[in-house]
């Protein structure tokens, strides 16, 4: 597990996007499905900008650049060429995969809120959608942090050069 910090300057300058995007947001369009619909507006701002800091978070670890005006979506890999980031606020918080990410990602966990985060580890997207994982009450897969590689061998893994 890896401990990374969040300045103040990173705090508000990623907390002026989420709010862009958040306030942006068209309910008329189809979107990813939002599991925590009992969030108003401000909290999902903070909710939004905390992912963001997760994901911040993972490109400064490996070394790659990340734009907070670039709003991946489903659409494109959140960090790097295949690194799908999850974020939540608990620290012994599972991975949980959605059917709408993409199958060749890595994805890598990161909990906390800000200012401190911790990247706990990383599987392949493929792998967490497998039937002992998959959460009966909702359509997820829940992997808990234990069946996650830790996030000092992924840059020397298989997946490396296709992920980062």
């Amino acid at each position: 597990m890896i401990k990374m910090h969040m300045s103040a300057a990173d705090e508000w300058a990623i907390f002026n996007e989420a709010a862009k995007i958040i306030f942006a947001w068209d309910e008329s369009k189809p979107q990813t499905p939002r599991y925590n619909m009992g969030l108003n507006n401000y909290e999902q701002v903070i909710q939004h900008a905390e992912s963001m800091a997760a994901e911040l978070c993972v490109a400064r670890y490996f070394g790659l650049d990340y734009d907070l005006n670039d709003n991946k979506g489903k659409i494109r890999a959140d960090v790097g060429k295949a690194i799908e980031v999850k974020w939540t606020a608990y620290v012994g918080g599972n991975l949980i995969i959605a059917p709408s990410d993409r199958d060749n990602d890595v994805a890598v966990l990161v909990v906390g809120k800000s200012p401190e985060y911790f990247i706990v580890g990383w599987l392949p997207v493929i792998f967490a959608k497998r039937k002992r994982f998959k959460n009966p009450r909702q359509d997820t897969w829940w992997v808990d942090q234990g069946n996650l590689n830790p996030i000092e061998n992924l840059s020397r893994s298989e997946y490396a050069a296709t992920a980062i």
